[in-house]
């Protein structure tokens, strides 16, 4: 979905209220998956060139935990507070600062709400998948889930490569 700034009136603003059909919008290149649809609602108001946005993001996010591999499906409510301007060319190097964090571009008047609403989603999904801090993930001999049961496997067994550090005593 897209925004066209010129639609959004300098006076009244632009209220927008959209759900998204299921699976979209399509998250590239991540594990993570959308289940449901997404709802996202925003105000956009334009001072110039300048748009501000304003709105939240509820959806849910399915991915599998990164020890066990147990699916996991967790609610995403975030909000946002974007400022989008032209984008500026120049040849000179600039410091960003905390204010510069919360500007976006759009290009050919166009601003692309999707690539927002993506970029909310993995701003809210944790960087460390897991089921729960306690998980034990898999067995790496046999591949069995330890959170559920014990393996046979005997943790003893040494790689021979690294029977040497056995030796050593701390």
């Amino acid at each position: 979905m897209n925004i066209n700034v010129a639609q959004v009136s300098e006076d009244e603003g632009l209220t927008i209220h959209h759900l998204y059909p299921d699976g979209e919008p399509a998250l590239r290149g991540y594990d993570n998956r959308l289940t449901g649809r997404p709802e996202l609602n925003l105000r956009a108001a334009r001072n110039g060139a300048r748009v501000q946005l304003v709105g939240e993001l509820i959806a849910a996010v399915s991915f599998d935990c990164d020890r066990c591999l147990k699916p996991l499906t967790i609610p995403v409510e975030q909000t946002f507070d974007l400022t989008y301007v032209p984008p500026v060319r120049t040849e000179e190097e600039k410091e960003l600062g905390d204010d510069d964090l919360l500007v976006a571009f759009y290009t050919d008047q166009v601003i692309d709400v999707d690539d927002l609403v993506r970029e909310q989603i993995e701003l809210a999904v944790p960087m460390s998948r897991l089921c729960s801090d306690e998980c034990r993930g898999l067995c790496p001999e046999c591949g069995a889930n330890l959170n559920e049961a014990d393996c046979r496997c005997n943790p003893e067994d040494v790689d021979p490569r690294w029977a040497a550090l056995t030796q050593l005593k701390a």
